[in-house]
């Protein structure tokens, strides 16, 4: 079964509960119209006629036992029973809608830990690329607002081999006389039969086939094995939203990123303990300065929960510091840099689960309440405005394209209390670098150094870096960190100047 990585512990939330993951599907129009209709939407618009054509009409979703499927555009979730009946119990099932009324209530479908119901829109998924093997968008696809890049979204989170399955209990025609009878969704409307097959086609799907009759619309395209650069969000992309540039890290290292250069050379389960090891010999060396770094953090961390400035260090609070730690791995590090610190709450995310499994065990050190996240970083930003004191970020940054780093920063500033801050651990390019000259300077270091790695694992970093970093210049970190409100300054870096310690302050 293919990892999820967008779905939550149960100590981030209850598998019944629901999420709000984005603040773009918040802001959606026709959010507020689904919200006004949720509480009688399935008494409504599924009488048990209906229910037994939609029981019908599920097999032809191709869904199979052990599947982890993406439910998009869930609605009430009237979907999640059938397709926990195809999935079993070893499958796995994350449902989306952009209406957060529709998402609690789909959540009470969910009574385990093999599934999360997350209020997201289909224009920005927050997941990482080929997550899932079927991504099914029931009586959704026409409300899109674009629905070019929806396409391309499913098209990116959907595995090579995998299938994007777009289906209505209505046909094409049906669905639009039905539309035209409520004003706010009378434009909303399928893409006839041409430009439904080109918007798979540019997403990078195939074999593209539509069946479209009386009661029933099913239109289905499978992801290729090998697609061309460009297509269906390929991993390493540069600026493809929520792709592998876009995803978590493993910040106490890059293990989890780095397992998307090993796979092909081997099983994921083989490539995954392959790009463990290989990270776990990096920070046994000290290749990337961890012990400094976390040296330098530990002092940062003591001084500011001492700072009497501290804006609910007043009653209350007694300056017991909210940490959120955005590709927290196993957490070992931070724990020691934290030690002597009181912390008030700690939330951690990351996309592998092993690494979680050991953070968690590491944590209970803390004495306070522990959040865990496993999926993308954009699932741990939906926090409440003001409740972070210190957002950390270890070798995590650079991951992400300039344009979603921006976006990054803009939404940390808003989680920050006044005076909190974002303390980032990343490689950084000289002022005078190119992308090139930095690559060849961190490869030129790893082959002269890393004496504890074979010449292949040392290539496979590199081809981490290479296909997967966004490397930047401390000015253009302090323009972006500007740019959202913040004061930056650098608090270390290396004696090569490969890797710096990142402050942005939010002004009080």
């Amino acid at each position: 079964m293919t990892p999820l990585h967008g779905a939550a512990t149960p100590a981030s939330a209850s598998a019944a509960g629901s999420m709000k993951a984005s603040h773009e599907a918040s802001a959606d129009p026709r959010s507020r119209f689904f919200d006004e209709r949720a509480a009688t939407w399935e008494q409504r618009c599924y009488p048990p006629e209906a229910r037994r054509r939609l029981a019908a009409l599920v097999p032809r979703f191709g869904v199979e036992r052990g599947d982890c499927v993406l439910d998009m555009g869930t609605g009430t979730g009237v979907l999640i029973p059938y397709l926990r009946d195809g999935v079993g119990d070893a499958g796995r099932i994350l449902s989306f809608d952009v209406s957060f009324e529709m998402v609690r209530r789909a959540g009470c479908k969910e009574r385990d830990a093999k599934g999360l119901c997350v209020q997201a829109t289909a224009m920005r998924i927050p997941a990482r690329d080929g997550v899932f093997d079927r991504v099914v968008c029931f009586a959704a696809f026409p409300h899109f607002a674009d629905k070019p890049a929806a396409m391309r979204e499913m098209a990116r989170v959907v595995r090579p081999g995998g299938e994007v399955v777009i289906a209505h209990l209505l046909s094409r025609a049906e669905l639009a006389r039905h539309h035209g009878g409520h004003p706010a969704v009378a434009e909303d409307a399928l893409p006839d039969d041409a430009t439904m097959r080109g918007l798979m086609r540019d997403a990078g799907l195939v074999e593209g086939s539509i069946t479209d009759g009386p009661g029933m619309y099913v239109a289905r395209a499978r992801k290729p094995r090998t697609c061309r650069a460009g297509e269906g969000g390929v991993p390493g992309t540069p600026g493809t939203p929520g792709g592998r540039a876009g995803g978590s890290a493993g910040g106490e290292g890059a293990e989890s990123a780095i397992a998307g250069d090993a796979e092909g050379n081997g099983s994921g389960v083989e490539a995954g303990f392959e790009a463990r090891r290989v990270f776990t010999a990096l920070k046994q060396n000290d290749a990337m300065h961890h012990s400094a770094v976390y040296g330098v953090l530990s002092g940062l961390l003591r001084a500011f929960a001492c700072d009497a400035a501290l804006p609910h260090g007043a009653p209350g609070r007694g300056g017991a510091l909210r940490i959120l730690d955005v590709g927290c791995g196993e957490a070992a590090d931070v724990v020691q840099a934290l030690e002597g610190v009181t912390v008030g709450a700690y939330t951690g995310v990351d996309t592998s689960a092993p690494a979680l499994a050991e953070a968690r065990r590491h944590l209970a050190a803390l004495g306070c309440p522990v959040t865990l996240i496993e999926g993308d970083y954009r699932l741990a930003l939906n926090t409440s405005q003001g409740s972070v004191d210190v957002l950390w970020m270890g070798l995590f940054l650079h991951h992400l394209p300039r344009a979603l780093k921006a976006d990054f920063l803009h939404t940390a500033h808003g989680l920050l209390a006044p005076g909190g801050m974002v303390l980032a651990h990343d490689p950084i390019m000289g002022e005078d670098d190119t992308r090139e000259t930095m690559l060849a300077r961190m490869e030129a270091i790893g082959r002269e150094r890393w004496h504890f790695l074979t010449p292949e694992e040392v290539g496979m970093v590199h081809r981490h870096w290479s296909c997967h970093g966004h490397q930047e210049r401390f000015s253009d970190l302090c323009a972006l960190g500007e740019a959202a409100g913040f004061e930056v300054d650098m608090v270390w870096h290396d004696a090569d100047r490969t890797y710096g310690l990142v402050r942005f302050m939010r002004r009080g």
